[in-house]
């Protein structure tokens, strides 16, 4: 008979009294937190709710999750727990991160009628990490997609810098206002923009993709001329 091996947890150093009583408010926001949400639920479950619609209670729920996620993030922060990215540095094939990028996000384009333009080089490499920089790429291009509409266009340029390879991912989609600009890599902030189809909205990938590049020696960012007139995305690496 075939015993599963349960492997033991590794011994904690005990809390002292102010980390005590952070750990305890934190844990008891939490349970309020959660318990709104499952109440949002269950009335989106049961059907309408009188003088408020199924959109209003996503928002309220969205807030909710991303407060907490937000809370959580400060509480690491504040204990010192390092999440630092350990990166290669290393020669890659940029075009190759690129192509596959966008074959993982073949299914979410092809469901909204979205077509994505590859202009630019056609042969690169860049110094780096191939896997963190595929999941970048492949987060923009998502990104981008949950903020155009059906049938948009999706650009995504690849150019020489300055001692840098540059990918930039362009779209008309719902744009960023100035604020929301300051916040857009800010993990699990509550930015005015909604997806074009309801998607969900993991405001915290945005936030890892910049962590992500800077881990390679590189930069991420983020300009938009405002709400309604899309979004740019560049990322630069060393080549």
């Amino acid at each position: 008979m075939r015993r599963s091996v349960r492997m033991a947890e590794p011994s904690l150093r005990p809390a002292d009294s102010d980390q005590a009583e952070r750990l305890h408010t934190f844990a008891h926001d939490i349970k309020n937190r959660f318990g709104a949400l499952w109440e949002a639920l269950r009335l989106l479950k049961d059907g309408p709710v009188e003088g408020m619609d199924g959109s209003e209670l996503m928002s309220f729920a969205e807030r909710g999750f991303f407060s907490a996620q937000r809370d959580l993030e400060q509480l690491l922060d504040d204990f010192g727990v390092d999440r630092t990215v350990q990166a290669e540095r290393v020669p890659f094939d940029l075009i190759a991160c690129v192509n596959g990028a966008l074959r993982n996000e073949e299914y979410r384009l092809g469901k909204k009628d979205q077509h994505v333009v590859v202009s630019g080089l056609s042969e690169a490499s860049a110094v780096g990490d191939a896997r963190w920089t595929g999941q970048i790429v492949q987060a923009l291009i998502s990104n981008a997609s949950k903020f155009s509409s059906r049938g948009a266009e999706i650009r995504v340029h690849i150019e020489d810098g300055a001692g840098m390879r540059t990918v930039r991912v362009a779209d008309s989609g719902c744009g960023l206002s100035a604020e929301d600009l300051l916040n857009v890599f800010t993990r699990y902030s509550i930015l005015s923009s909604r997806s074009t189809d309801g998607e969900p909205q993991s405001r915290g990938t945005l936030g890892r993709a910049k962590q992500w590049a800077e881990a390679q020696g590189g930069t991420l960012s983020a300009e938009s001329q405002g709400t309604g007139k899309g979004c740019v995305f560049t990322l630069e690496l060393p080549c």
